[in-house]
């Protein structure tokens, strides 16, 4: 039975205060706001549910609807959550908080938007209540969760900084998430592991069936079958923004997957996404998704990923991979 939403993302939009460099910009944020790669990769319908103050330009709200976001799911309360996101060259990324906004519950989530084929449920600090992963699944979408908002929160109202804190219900509802995404620190911390690998196993094992571990420009890693595999970033034309790298990465994966059901072959053309995202400010100019294959396809054309060819051509699954 055909779905009313391809997919719905579930988190806070923000507005950030971006420092690159010697460079200071005020941008959109928030992982509904990435959400705008959806629509460019081919997706029909998408939703985003957020809460956000009288303070949020109405013209990001118009941002989102011209890109083809159902933004019925944004409710207007008291503040809009605000960061301070400070980049060193590297990509180094510290953060504060000076304005934290409201928790979206159960309710806050319009009734059709509960009938969607996938569910990303991306918390920015704690405000996604844990029982919209349960919910979600009971509807019988794939559910996938970056983890990042679920173990961090601002250390206290007088200091404005992001302190790591633990996720009390990862263990009831890991069974209910089909795809986790964290990155090395936020898998180890999550499971109190020691080392990414343990934790990635230690996350299947309690129920999430994939997991997507993000290193930044070092690439990301992919636990699949029991396995761990390596996934290679793609390098940018040019380095603007590393800003939401991460909400496009599993976004985009999200749309892939349900593409062609392939994780493998998914994880690679999310990695291909987010490097376009790097070479823009903020949430803008998304790639379509003959641009990412394109992009993709020439990276591997180079004979050092021969190795990855075969691995691509070799996974199995119930279509054909688009490298054939």
């Amino acid at each position: 039975m055909t779905k009313q939403f391809n997919l719905v993302v579930v988190g806070n939009l923000t507005i950030d205060q971006i420092v690159f460099d010697e460079e200071q910009r005020q941008e959109m944020g928030g992982p509904p706001a990435y959400a705008m790669v959806a629509p460019a990769l081919g997706a029909e319908k998408v939703g985003i549910v957020s809460n956000v103050g009288s303070d949020f330009p109405k013209s990001f709200l118009s941002q989102l609807t011209d890109a083809g976001l159902d933004i019925s799911g944004v409710t207007q309360q008291k503040y809009t959550t605000q960061f301070v996101n400070k980049y060193n060259k590297d990509g180094t990324r510290t953060q504060e908080v000076p304005t934290v906004g409201h928790d979206i519950t159960i309710s806050d989530v319009p009734t059709r938007f509960w009938d969607s084929q996938w569910m990303h449920i991306s918390p920015i600090l704690q405000e996604v209540e844990s029982s919209i992963i349960t919910k979600a699944k009971q509807t019988g979408a794939y559910v996938s969760v970056d983890v990042q908002g679920y173990v961090r929160k601002r250390t206290s109202d007088q200091d404005h900084r992001i302190s790591p804190t633990h996720w009390p219900s990862f263990p009831d509802v890991a069974k209910d998430i089909d795809v986790l995404k964290a990155d090395l620190d936020e898998i180890c911390h999550l499971t109190q592991q020691m080392t990414f690998e343990k934790g990635a196993q230690v996350a299947h094992e309690m129920g999430c069936d994939l997991v997507l571990i993000t290193r930044g420009q070092e690439g990301s890693f992919l636990y699949s079958n029991d396995r761990l595999y390596e996934i290679p970033a793609l390098p940018p034309d040019i380095v603007v923004d590393h800003t939401g790298s991460g909400d496009v990465f599993a976004i985009s994966f999200s749309i892939e997957f349900q593409r062609t059901m392939r994780p493998l072959w998914s994880a690679f053309f999310a990695s291909s996404s987010a490097s376009f995202n790097v070479e823009t400010p903020g949430p803008t100019n998304f790639p379509s998704s003959e641009e990412v294959t394109n992009r993709l396809r020439t990276f591997l054309s180079d004979s050092a990923q021969q190795n990855n060819v075969e691995r691509l051509l070799n996974e199995t699954g119930p279509f054909d991979c688009p490298l054939k």
